[in-house]
């Protein structure tokens, strides 16, 4: 086994990022272990259970998807700051586009 700071495994055309934590369809959470199998493949481990090369857990548990990242304060502003205040006459036209659907 090796060590690198390996990022991104593409597996079957998916590109998997490996900075992050990986969701199987069960919910156990796969990371990457560092370190490499003998031929080259990324090592996955969810818990306390042995480190599997990505390609038995991806066939075994199928397929993973990338745990939700947590929602910064920057994120959260960039959001609430991202769309300008509206004005008087857009606000009309969406209450009257609201009015007629509640009819």
């Amino acid at each position: 086994m090796t060590t690198t700071p390996m990022t991104v495994w593409f597996l079957d055309g998916v590109e998997i990022d490996l900075t992050r934590t990986q969701i199987d369809v069960l919910g156990g959470r796969w990371d990457f272990t560092g370190s490499l199998t003998a031929t080259g493949e990324p090592l996955m481990q969810c818990g306390l259970d042995f480190p599997m090369p990505l390609s038995e857990v991806y066939a075994t548990y199928g397929p993973l998807i990338p745990a939700p990242r947590p929602v910064t304060r920057a994120d959260a502003y960039t959001v609430l700051t991202a769309c300008p205040a509206p004005t008087p006459r857009t606000f009309a036209a969406l209450l009257g586009r609201l009015r007629r659907r509640s009819a």
